[in-house]
């Protein structure tokens, strides 16, 4: 198989992760959700261009920055775009044009853009996307911004090209694991009536959300995700509501549900779940690329929407999230 070349904007946790992930996965196959995608394993993935706007991190190597795990990258922090106002604390923003970024995407002839910046740049989000099309590779948003358009889907299939997005889902996370239950309980023919959803981390990813403009819009995402669901309207709120800073790079998410079954008998579920925020995402990540990549390979571009149901949050076209795995499996695991 050909290798699928992978460039990255934001050296985050989930970048970090990422890398480790396509390190240690040489020799293991141990914790993937699906060691073969389309004839794919996680060894045909290469990361060729990583870039970033903090000072502190633009012109080091990925091997000085991943301080907890040895990995043998030489590969250097470019600069991005910076087209929002960004607090990087004890630090600078560190930046290019648009068009050097374009020019440098066209010059490392990557496959896939990973957009995996701090949440809240929609303005920075909405560029690299212009600027994956300019350059002549694909798209993916893993953040909440609202990148994809119809009209910018078309321009990219236009090309041979995939936009993929938007608002990563993770594996086994908040969202996930509330659409399951929910999924679960409707086809056991139980009628939810309320339902809440309240996420705690410490990740700098969360700090950003508590904004509450973009608290606000994350939380109609997810409140919109879970309903997909139910097939009948009831009170339900979901979203990040507060920011700590010991729980590192940890998120903790509570759920409550009340609902009534046989005669009205009421039933009512308490509980909390505490996930890696980092590591949740990239079986996802990793699924999305090769699954984009088999199709593009195949001149399938049609098979985007698939892709998206299965990997975001915010797709274009939602689907059930079991109804979305079946789909995805099917036209992709081997």
């Amino acid at each position: 198989m050909s290798t699928i070349n992978v460039a990255i904007t934001g050296v985050g946790n989930v970048t970090k992760t990422l890398i480790k992930g396509l390190h240690f996965y040489k020799n293991s196959t141990e914790g993937l959700w699906h060691p073969k995608i389309a004839g794919f394993t996680v060894n045909d993935i290469a990361v060729n261009g990583v870039y970033d706007v903090d000072s502190s991190k633009v012109g080091k190597k990925i091997k000085d920055v991943i301080t907890d795990y040895k990995t043998d990258s030489d590969l250097p922090i470019q600069a991005g775009i910076s087209d929002d106002i960004i607090n990087i604390p004890n630090s600078q923003v560190k930046s290019v044009k648009y068009n050097e970024f374009v020019e440098s995407l066209k010059k490392i002839k990557t496959d896939f853009l990973v957009n995996l910046i701090s949440s809240g740049m929609e303005k920075s989000s909405e560029s690299y996307a212009k600027a994956a099309l300019e350059a002549g590779c694909s798209f993916f948003n893993a953040t909440s911004s609202k990148t994809i358009t119809p009209q910018l889907k078309s321009s990219f299939e236009s090309k041979g090209l995939m936009i993929l997005g938007d608002d990563l889902m993770s594996q086994f996370g908040g969202t996930a694991f509330h659409r399951g239950m929910m999924e679960f309980m409707v086809n056991r023919g139980i009628t939810i009536h309320k339902a809440y959803q309240l996420d705690v981390g410490g990740n700098a990813d969360t700090q950003n959300t508590m904004a509450e403009q973009l608290r606000e819009k994350k939380r109609k995402i997810k409140t919109e995700s879970i309903s997909v669901e139910v097939p009948y309207p009831f009170r339900s709120t979901a979203g990040t509501t507060e920011y700590a800073s010991q729980l590192g790079n940890s998120r903790v998410s509570y759920y409550w549900m009340e609902a009534k079954g046989f005669l009205g008998a009421p039933i009512e579920m308490d509980l909390s779940l505490r996930t890696s925020d980092s590591s949740n995402g990239c079986n996802v990540i990793l699924d999305a690329i090769r699954a984009a990549k088999f199709a593009i390979s195949k001149k399938d571009i049609t098979k985007s929407d698939i892709i998206s149901a299965y990997a975001f949050k915010n797709p274009l076209k939602k689907t059930k999230i079991r109804e979305s795995i079946k789909a995805f499996e099917e036209a992709f695991v081997n």
